[in-house]
């Protein structure tokens, strides 16, 4: 073998070397370019992404931490091509907690301004002052509330809290669960069996957010806030919770959309209401007695509002359908019962709580002494 061809050879080789280590070079660039870093909490929600769990549960998560990502686009093209949804990372990067107004959650009473106050950033929480001195405060709320369900910052509506049974169960329904109806000298009432049913449905509002039912804060008491509909012809009771939009006037009532509000659905379509017969008002156990979704549809559209909200003595009544004649549907003696708290009775020149149970109990059948609006 002559001299030049060994050098050929040898070349040869050289250059296959080369190739081999540019090669793995590129390889390895590449992956690296294709793997960036993620922060902690960015890399937990790729975790639960790629063990199948739904947006749902995802999108809780990110908003329970409370943490949003200035993302590049090189992590938010991984993220996407990992499997991550566009909504999971629209919520990451804080494109639906940086809309939160510095608003208060209650929109009876909106928030005045503190002065020589520094503005908080779009993604701080805001918690609204209480609107009534001696009352319920949201710092009272949060610490009653906080042990069973987490707050989330909502879009317009600021800090509101999410009972932990809804996160977990996408089927679940205020004033339709592990509760009971009663009728009280205020009107008809939800009794709850949750330990902080007294407050998340004698206080507040009740809004779906995309994920589940979601509690805004609210100062003003009542037996129930919601609006009831009433599908005589086909023996059928309704009921829904009231929108944050409905808003509790002291000494006029309630407003909707700048109105006061009587026998109207506040702008709620079908899904919001829970139907049962009459045969099954009464029931400790509502849930395994509501009307199917489909069905829903067809008694919305059959039914009318009667809602029943009055005024007696400056004190605002949730009379609904009414005592006799739920009593006269159902077959069932209604016994009035008296209510755990008056102070849903503002008069119009005092915003505190009050308790009226040594008084009497005028106009409790809604006949005497009322004024109907």
């Amino acid at each position: 073998m002559n001299y030049l061809e060994i050098s050929g050879r040898k070349l040869v080789a050289s250059l296959g070397w080369l190739l081999v280590a540019a090669v793995c070079w590129v390889t390895i660039g590449t992956a690296q370019a294709q793997t960036p870093s993620l922060p902690p909490g960015v890399q937990d929600v790729l975790k639960l992404s790629q063990a199948g769990l739904g947006e749902d549960v995802i999108l809780s998560q990110i908003r329970s931490a409370g943490a949003t990502y200035n993302l590049s686009a090189d992590q938010i093209i991984y993220l996407s091509k990992s499997g991550v949804s566009q909504n999971v990372i629209r919520s990451l990067i804080g494109s639906n907690a940086a809309a939160a107004p510095a608003a208060p959650a209650a929109p009876a009473m909106p928030t005045p301004p503190a002065p020589s106050a520094v503005p908080p950033p779009p993604s701080a929480t805001i918690a609204p002052p209480p609107s009534a001195p001696g009352g319920p405060t949201f710092d009272s709320f949060h610490d009653q509330l906080s042990p069973y369900g987490s707050w989330v910052q909502e879009p317009g509506l600021g800090l509101c809290w999410r009972p932990t049974v809804a996160a977990v169960d996408p089927a679940w329904r205020p004033y339709g669960d592990a509760g009971h109806w009663i009728y009280t000298d205020a009107g008809w009432s939800w009794e709850s069996d949750y330990p902080w049913g007294g407050t998340a449905f004698h206080y507040g509002r009740w809004t779906r957010d995309g994920v589940s039912w979601v509690w805004v804060p609210g100062y003003d008491y009542a037996p129930a806030w919601v609006t009831w509909r009433h599908a005589e012809s086909d023996g059928f009771v309704g009921w829904a919770p009231l929108p944050p939009a409905a808003v509790f006037v002291p000494g006029i009532g309630l407003e909707f959309g700048g109105r006061v509000a009587a026998d109207v659905d506040f702008g709620l379509t079908p899904d919001a209401f829970i139907f049962v017969g009459y045969d099954h008002f009464w029931d400790p156990e509502l849930r395994g007695y509501f009307v199917p979704r489909l069905r829903v549809d067809f008694l919305f559209h059959h039914s009318i509002v009667l809602n029943g909200y009055r005024f007696d003595h400056g004190h605002f009544f949730i009379d609904g359908l009414g005592r006799d004649r739920i009593g006269r549907f159902t077959h069932h003696d209604v016994r009035i019962e008296i209510g755990h708290d008056r102070g849903f009775g503002f008069h119009d020149d005092h915003r505190g709580f009050r308790d009226d149970r040594g008084h009497d109990d005028h106009g409790r059948d809604g006949h005497d002494r009322d004024h109907r609006f």
